[in-house]
C-alpha cells in the first residue's frame, strides 16, 4: 500500500519520518516518490499560498501527472490519496478535495480529519478545538486570507463550498461511533462506513491516537472494496501509514550541520517569515540571545520598492544590503535572524497573496545566494519555507529526517557540492514560546534546556 499526500504547505510531514517530500510533480519526479522505499511520500503543492483558481489548476496538474505515472508504471499495490490541510482550518478545505474527486475519483467518501494531536487540536462533536478553546475563538480564525467564524466543521465546510454541497449530505463520525467501531463485518459503524457512496463528506471526531488507530484499521480493511479520500491534518497520516515519528537525541540533528574544509562548523541562518502571534513571541525570545543578530526586513519598504516602476535596480540594492548584513554577522561569529517586520499590509485578497509570494521569493533569493556559506537553515512559516525550497534552492525533492521538536521537522537538501544542508521547516502555528531558541541551541550544541 502506498500513501500519496498532496500537502498544501511544506510542514504536513511533521508526524512522520524517513520519506521523500517532492517539490515538483513532473512525471519523472513522481516516479521517484513511487519507487522510494518508504510506503509514503509527499507532494508539496503549496496551494495555501495560491488563489482558489490557481490552487485548482495546480491540483489538476498534479492529478494529470499522477494518472500518467500510475498507468505507465502499472502499479498493482493499493494507493491511498490524502489531501493534507491545516489543523487550524486555514486553507482551501473544500476546493482541494473537490478537485481531487473530480480528477482522481469518483470517491465513495471524503473524510475530514483536522485533528493534530501533537498540537492539541481536537475535533469533538463535530466542532474543532485548540486545547479547550473553540477554534473560531483563536487568532487563527482571524487570518487575513482564510479567516472564519465557526468552529463547527460541517458548517465551515458548507460555507467554504459556497453551497455546492448540501449540508444534509455532510455526516459526522462521533466519539460514540468510534468507541464501538471495530473491523468486523457485522459492526454497525463498520457497515455505515462500508455503505458510504457518491462522495459523502464525513467529519471524524478525534482526540487521541487510539481512536485514529481504530479508524485506520477499518479503512485499511476496506481499501479493496471502497475508494476513499482524506482531507486531514498530520496525525492521521502517521496513523494510517504506521510511520509515526521516532524521538531522536539532540546530537542526531546537530551532527547534520555542515562543516567547512577545515572541519569547523559553518554558521547557521534563521528566517522568520510567519506573522502569526505565536511566531512573533518565539522571535522575540530568540532575539534576546546575545550571539544572535537581528536583521529586520521592513515589509513597507519592500512594498514601496516592488510597487515602483523600473524597480529592479532598487530591489538589487535592497537585496545586497541584506546579504552584506548577514555575511557581516557570519564574520562576527553571530547567527543572523532575518525576519519580516511584524506589521501587516492590508490589501485586497489577490494583491495580498501576490505581495506575500513576492516577499517570500525575495527571501528565497537571499537564501540561494548564501546556501554554500551556511551549515544549517531554520525557516519559520510554511509558505516562506516552500518558496525557499522551490524558488531559492530549486529542489526537486528533500528528504525528511524526522522531528527536532514536536511537530517541527528537519529535512536535508542535496547541494551540488555533495553536502546535505539541514533545513528546519517550522510551521507558523506550532511550538512553545521557546521553540526557536531550543532549535537554535540544538544546532549550536547548547543542549542545556
Amino acid at each position: 500500500m502506498k500513501f500519496v499526500v498532496i500537502d498544501d504547505d511544506p510542514t504536513g510531514s511533521q508526524t512522520v519520518y524517513d520519506c521523500l517530500l517532492l517539490l515538483k510533480w513532473d512525471c519523472s519526479t513522481l516516479v521517484k516518490g513511487f519507487e522510494s522505499k518508504s510506503n509514503l511520500f509527499f507532494i508539496l503543492a503549496n496551494t495555501r499560498s495560491l488563489s482558489e483558481n490557481d490552487a485548482k489548476l495546480t491540483i489538476e496538474e498534479i492529478c494529470k501527472n499522477l494518472k500518467i505515472v500510475i498507468a505507465s508504471q502499472c502499479y498493482e499495490e493499493e494507493i491511498i490519496f490524502i489531501s493534507r490541510g491545516d489543523s487550524t482550518l486555514r486553507g482551501h478545505n473544500f476546493l482541494e478535495p473537490s478537485a481531487l474527486n473530480t480528477c482522481l475519483g469518483p470517491f465513495d467518501a471524503t473524510f475530514h480529519i483536522p485533528a493534530f494531536i501533537e498540537g492539541k487540536r481536537f475535533t469533538m462533536n463535530g466542532s474543532h478545538f485548540l486545547d479547550k478553546t473553540p477554534i473560531n475563538q483563536t487568532i487563527f480564525a482571524r487570518d487575513k486570507i482564510f479567516g472564519y467564524k465557526t468552529s463547527n466543521v460541517k458548517n465551515l465546510l458548507f460555507q467554504k463550498s459556497k453551497s455546492q454541497i448540501n449540508i444534509e449530505d455532510i455526516q459526522n463520525l462521533l466519539f460514540s461511533d468510534i468507541e464501538i467501531l471495530n473491523d468486523e463485518e457485522n459492526n454497525i459503524v463498520f457497515k455505515k462506513i462500508k455503505n458510504l457512496k457518491n462522495n459523502k463528506h464525513v467529519i471524524v471526531d478525534v482526540e487521541n491516537y487510539s481512536q485514529l488507530k481504530k479508524f485506520s484499521l477499518v479503512i485499511k480493511k476496506l481499501t479493496k472494496q471502497k475508494k476513499f479520500l482524506f482531507r486531514t491534518a498530520a496525525s492521521f497520516i502517521s496513523s494510517i501509514s504506521d510511520k509515526k515519528s521516532i524521538p531522536q537525541v539532540e546530537t542526531f540533528f546537530s551532527n547534520l550541520r555542515i562543516k567547512n574544509k577545515e572541519k569547523s562548523f559553518l554558521p547557521g541562518l534563521i528566517i522568520v517569515g510567519s506573522y502569526v502571534e505565536l511566531s512573533t513571541i518565539q522571535l522575540k525570545n530568540l532575539l534576546e540571545i546575545s550571539t544572535v543578530k537581528p536583521i529586520e526586513l521592513d515589509v513597507f519598504e519592500f512594498f514601496k520598492i516592488s510597487s515602483s516602476e523600473n524597480n529592479q535596480k532598487r530591489r538589487n540594492l535592497f537585496k545586497n544590503k541584506f546579504l552584506k548584513e548577514i555575511r557581516f554577522s557570519f564574520e562576527k561569529g553571530k547567527t543572523p535572524v532575518l525576519f519580516t517586520s511584524r506589521k501587516l499590509i492590508s490589501l485586497e485578497y489577490s494583491e495580498q497573496l501576490n505581495f506575500y509570494n513576492s516577499l517570500s521569493c525575495f527571501i528565497a533569493e537571499l537564501v540561494a545566494d548564501l546556501k554554500y556559506e551556511i551549515g544549517y537553515l531554520i525557516s519559520k512559516g510554511g509558505i516562506t519555507t516552500n518558496v525557499i525550497l522551490t524558488n531559492g534552492l530549486n529542489a526537486d525533492y528533500v528528504y525528511l529526517k524526522g522531528q527536532i521538536l514536536t511537530g517541527i521537522s528537519v529535512v536535508t537538501y542535496n547541494l551540488r557540492n555533495g553536502e546535505k544542508l539541514p533545513i528546519v521547516t517550522h510551521p507558523g502555528n506550532i511550538g512553545t514560546k521557546d521553540s526557536l531558541v531550543n532549535i537554535w541551541k540544538v544546532f549550536e550544541n547548547k543542549y542545556n534546556f
